[in-house]
């Protein structure tokens, strides 16, 4: 088993991946694989110092490796589970609050 394929699992087994559906593994390249292709995700770019070990890579299917563009991968993460609003109501002195 190469150890790219050993860091996959231990990646897998430590974070449970990015997205919350079913990720396949694809050996086509990046331009032809489905879009639950599963892809390795800087949580912080390496353009912002981010590094290539494990803390810092969970996996996330192609279309929300690509989709996350230039967001912080926390932001991105919040959006994607629908909890964008209520993190906003909750940093907003003046939104307007639900419930009783």
């Amino acid at each position: 088993m190469t150890r790219h394929i050993q860091n996959r699992i231990k990646i897998r087994e430590k974070q449970g991946g990015l997205c919350g559906g079913l990720m396949v593994l694809s050996d086509k390249p990046p331009r032809k694989q489905p879009p639950n292709a599963e892809t390795m995700e800087h949580l912080r770019r390496r353009s912002e110092g981010g590094r290539n070990n494990r803390d810092n890579i969970a996996l996330a299917c192609k279309r929300c490796n690509e989709e996350r563009g230039g967001m912080d991968w926390l932001l991105y993460t919040t959006y994607r589970r629908g909890e964008l609003w209520e993190l906003i109501e909750c940093a907003s002195p003046r939104a307007p609050r639900r419930g009783p």
